[in-house]
């Protein structure tokens, strides 16, 4: 039940992002009660279903709540209760908000892949090559959201993911931030793409020197 449940999990979270991503690309407010404040109030509510589920049938159900509260915190809709308290913040502050339910679908895509994949190295690294291009992605929704208003560079969307493969990959984009928010997106791409390329690199070659190895094996008399 576990599996279907983080499954289900992975799926809803996609949908959260389809709608974020059409809400960023269609240059919405991200005021008032749009199609994403809905569907993440539907989605966040299966999570907290999600979560009562699993806390049930855990055999210790204290230690299961006190390692998983964080669980709880990601799954509240809180761009439904932003517009149904009416509560007073830019639409850019909305836009960031309306992220955190979906690092909830992040965990559970980890726990799914854990349990599914059977070697350990290689479920890391397929959680490593998610959140590497989930974190990518965002990164260029928000960057585009925040300049394309602003930045004379930032026409439309390819700018900015012209900007983000270019700083991802350490080249460097003739694209220069003019917001606060834009430059702390560049800084976390450009770290990002530091840190985890050379775990591909490194895994990559693992796997070349182990194939080696069993050709070796293989061929010796």
């Amino acid at each position: 039940m576990t599996k279907v449940l983080n499954l289900l999990g992975v799926a809803a979270s996609l949908v959260l992002i389809t709608s974020i991503s059409f809400e960023a690309l269609t240059n919405a407010t991200f005021s008032g009660e749009t199609i994403y404040t809905r569907i993440q109030l539907g989605v966040c509510l299966y999570f907290l279903l999600d979560f009562l589920l699993l806390l049930v049938t855990a055999r210790d159900r204290w230690r299961f709540f006190s390692r998983n509260f964080i669980l709880i915190l990601l799954s509240v809709p809180y761009a439904w209760l932003v517009d149904y308290f009416a509560f007073d913040f830019s639409s850019e502050t909305l836009y960031v908000i309306h992220f955190l339910p979906i690092v909830r679908g992040g965990i559970a895509l980890a726990v799914l892949v854990k349990m599914v994949v059977s070697n350990r190295i290689s479920g890391l690294f397929i959680v490593y090559l998610a959140l590497f291009f989930a974190i990518s992605y965002f990164q260029t929704l928000i960057f585009y959201v925040f300049e394309v208003r602003v930045n004379p560079l930032v026409k439309s969307y390819p700018d900015a993911l012209w900007w983000a493969s270019m700083t991802v990959t350490t080249v460097g984009s003739n694209i220069i931030p003019v917001t606060t928010i834009g430059k702390i997106c560049t800084a976390v791409l450009a770290v990002v793409g530091m840190t985890t390329f050379p775990i591909f690199t490194a895994y990559i070659t693992a796997l070349v020197h182990n194939f080696n190895e069993r050709e070796k094996k293989r061929v010796r008399p």
